[in-house]
């Protein structure tokens, strides 16, 4: 089929490795012609033509480096860009900044900066207290047990 268009240099089909298709064609190939015009004949007359029950495309492949060559978008979103901060600080303001922190960390007094939460410290544990509302609910609702318990109530 593509043989007619002049000589082939190289030609790559690629097949599935693994899973349900494996051995069987991915639905493309390469072909390497010797001279630029043979291509170019077997893409004009090629592309759209049927082969099967299908319509085939056939263009240029693109070289992998001209995509690792183009400079890529920069992510304005902090949590896209691996928290890098969006503007960089001069190194005046990162000074003040760290001069700031100093100063707030000198005012602490020892232990404030680790406080445990009292409220929290003198109730019993989240999971006990569901336990015990669970236990007075089944007491309140003792009267009523579904003999199958996939049965509407009658």
């Amino acid at each position: 089929m593509v043989r007619v268009y002049g000589n082939i240099e190289k030609l790559d089909m690629l097949f599935h490795r693994s899973g349900p298709n494996a051995g069987q064609p991915r639905g493309f190939a390469f072909v390497t012609y010797k001279l630029r015009q043979d291509a170019i004949k077997a893409m004009s007359s090629l592309n759209g033509q049927l082969l099967g029950n299908k319509r085939i495309c056939v263009k240029f492949a693109k070289n992998a480096s001209e995509d690792q060559e183009k400079p890529k978008p920069e992510l304005g979103i902090p949590a896209l860009t691996a928290g890098k901060p969006e503007l960089k600080l001069s190194k005046k303001t990162a000074i003040q900044t760290i001069e700031a922190k100093l100063k707030l960390l000198e005012n602490m007094k020892a232990g404030d900066d680790f406080v445990i939460n009292k409220l929290a410290a003198n109730e019993a544990p989240v999971i006990t207290q569901y336990q015990l509302k669970q236990q007075q609910s089944n007491k309140t609702n003792s009267s009523f047990k579904r003999r199958h318990p996939y049965h509407r109530k009658r």
